[in-house]
């Protein structure tokens, strides 16, 4: 694809986080094909594939130290950060009683207090500009609730109101915070996840339908390159939206406004098999 960048001017730069597979590498390489000079973070440089394009940078976004060697190591390179992508991330499976508070707090660490992280690293650079953008992988399960998914969801939803709020606040030095919020996606986010230490027997059954459930979903959704498309919409457009629902997370995001609450409650305990 060609270069969309004027020939007489240096290409915008972009971070992405998490860009070893899936989401993250398939947003890395659709900046590379548009004409951005993209540096893309992983926790180990050594296991890393290499990507067409794309300077590799290691990363890890629960420790602060990494996120500030990882933006210097950027601004070093090219002087300037135009985007900022938070997609790094993992889900962890497990009904609430079983989730520890120390899984949860890790949940958190990666999914929020990373993202909290990166965006505190990159912001005076971006103020000093008077430019960036900001773009947080959300998820639809940051407006739904995820039944065994309940702290994934949970860190998501903080995630939405997080960018929301910094949208707002970092507005009037030129600087836009957006969410770009998938549904299902065929990525192998799901068979990585992790699941809870404690298993309790009275969750066994409807725990294993409802993953069943929601793997049988990613296998039949559509791969990632509709995220990719959302992710450069929001940093390229001159008047971007707040929010960019990705596949299914456009009906379930107008379900959730304006559908009757017990018509999504029941639509929702349908999907992912509970009793009662």
């Amino acid at each position: 694809m060609a270069n969309e960048n004027n020939s007489q001017q240096s290409p915008k730069v972009a971070l992405v986080t998490g860009v070893s597979s899936g989401i993250g590498q398939e947003i890395a390489q659709r900046l590379t094909e548009r004409g951005w000079q993209v540096f893309g973070t992983v926790r180990n440089l050594n296991e890393a594939k290499a990507l067409a394009g794309v300077k590799l940078v290691r990363l890890d976004v629960t420790d602060l130290a990494s996120v500030n060697q990882a933006i210097q190591t950027v601004l070093q390179a090219s002087g300037r950060i135009d985007a900022l992508v938070n997609n790094a991330g993992y889900a962890l499976m497990g009904a609430l009683e079983e989730t520890s508070i120390e899984e949860a707090q890790q949940q958190f660490e990666t999914n929020f207090f990373g993202i909290m992280r990166m965006t505190q690293a990159v912001l005076p650079t971006m103020r000093q500009q008077q430019a960036g953008r900001i773009v947080n992988i959300s998820s639809v399960l940051g407006f739904l609730p995820a039944p065994y998914m309940g702290v994934y969801s949970a860190s998501k939803h903080a995630v939405e109101g997080y960018t929301e709020t910094l949208d707002h606040e970092v507005r009037r030095f030129g600087i836009r915070a957006l969410l770009v919020e998938p549904g299902y996606t065929r990525t192998a986010f799901g068979t990585k996840a992790k699941t809870t230490a404690v298993a309790l027997a009275a969750y066994a059954n409807e725990r294993q339908r409802a993953a069943a459930a929601m793997q049988s979903q990613v296998d039949k959704a559509a791969g990632p390159a509709a995220v990719a498309t959302a992710v450069y919409t929001a940093l390229t457009s001159p008047r971007p939206s707040l929010r960019y629902p990705v596949g299914q997370g456009v009906t379930l995001s107008w379900l959730r406004r304006l559908a009757p609450a017990q018509l999504l409650d029941r639509g929702l305990r349908s999907q992912f098999q509970l009793e009662g």
